[in-house]
């Protein structure tokens, strides 16, 4: 049995820097911000599951149980584990928003760094106070989903409702799956009222919260899926005429959110539409039947709204955002 444990430990460590890695290699390639958010999430994923190994690793070491003292600091280690992927997730969301109000930013991780700690100080040590302390981090979880339902609610724009309704799938599974590691946390600390319960191959335990590991997995499969998409679209070198099927897809879906945040006309989208296909201005003067003077006044206009230098930073801009 706890050979299974072992290697089930070993087997997320595993995927949590993968997916890490992945991430963070399609944001070197893309530089879309989102990829280096959940490149962030899963490192620190990746340290709060390692400090499993690094109780075993002490008591085995000291050959006693864990000290009152060393308790204390591993608590405040697993606040900013903890604190750390899922902050990952909020800020994501934010930019994918295009939050940037300061407080609304800041004021998510800041209770909860504080309301962990307090569960820490106020509540006596026990069975109660390990129930609250971990469930405090389902609770930011659960502010991320409510505030990103809220925002769907109350977005008038259609073309950003559609890109957020595209996420309805992993939205309600996240919420499912959330819901069910506070009520795992609930029987194991307030049903079992035991340090840990084997079941077999399953030991129930603070440590080993199998619920958050399977909502992980479900994030890192998204993740990952999104990331190879990206890689695949060889952001460095988009196509001198015409490009993927797949890519042509992708700018279709994202066009109107991208050119409603800027406050494109009509015709400057059928022109960035034609840029983002890697055209050069006499191929889209020919295209869309306009002199070859028009369409540079469009590129111009296109340019100071959107605030970039060039047609490549232009193009990049897009990427980042969709």
């Amino acid at each position: 049995m706890e050979l299974v444990l072992f290697y089930y430990t070993l087997l997320m460590l595993l995927v949590s820097i993968l997916v890490a890695a992945v991430c963070l290699s399609a944001y070197l390639v893309s530089r879309k911000k989102t990829m280096l958010f959940l490149s962030v999430a899963f490192a620190f994923y990746f340290f709060d599951i390692s400090l499993v190994f690094q109780d075993e690793f002490i008591v085995r070491s000291c050959g006693d149980a864990l000290t009152s003292g060393y308790l204390v600091v591993r608590s405040l280690a697993s606040v900013v584990t903890g604190g750390g992927f899922v902050t990952a997730f909020w800020v994501l969301l934010c930019d994918y928003l295009n939050e940037a109000r300061r407080t609304v930013f800041v004021m998510p991780p800041a209770i909860f760094a504080i309301a962990s700690v307090a569960m820490l100080v106020m509540i006596p040590d026990g069975d109660l106070q390990r129930f609250w302390f971990w469930s405090i981090r389902q609770f930011y979880m659960y502010w991320i989903l409510l505030y990103a339902g809220y925002s769907f609610l109350r977005q008038q724009d259609e073309a950003e409702r559609a890109r957020m309704w595209r996420h309805r799938a992993l939205y309600a599974v996240t919420w499912a799956i959330g819901l069910l590691i506070l009520a795992e946390d609930y029987a194991t600390f307030l049903v079992m009222d035991l340090p840990s319960v084997n079941l077999d191959v399953l030991v129930f335990s603070a440590e080993h919260n199998y619920a958050e590991n399977l909502l992980m997995l479900v994030i890192g499969v998204a993740a990952v899926r999104n990331a190879v998409r990206m890689l695949s679209l060889r952001f460095e070198r988009p196509p001198a005429q015409g490009g993927s099927k797949q890519q042509e897809q992708q700018i279709i879906e994202n066009l109107n959110v991208f050119a409603t945040r800027h406050k494109l006309s009509q015709r400057e989208r059928e022109v960035l539409y034609l840029i983002l296909l890697g055209k050069d201005n006499q191929n889209i003067a020919s295209e869309m039947s306009l002199a070859l003077s028009t369409v540079k006044v469009h590129v111009h206009n296109i340019l100071k709204k959107t605030g970039d230098a060039s047609r490549q930073e232009l193009i990049q801009g897009f990427w980042k955002m969709s």
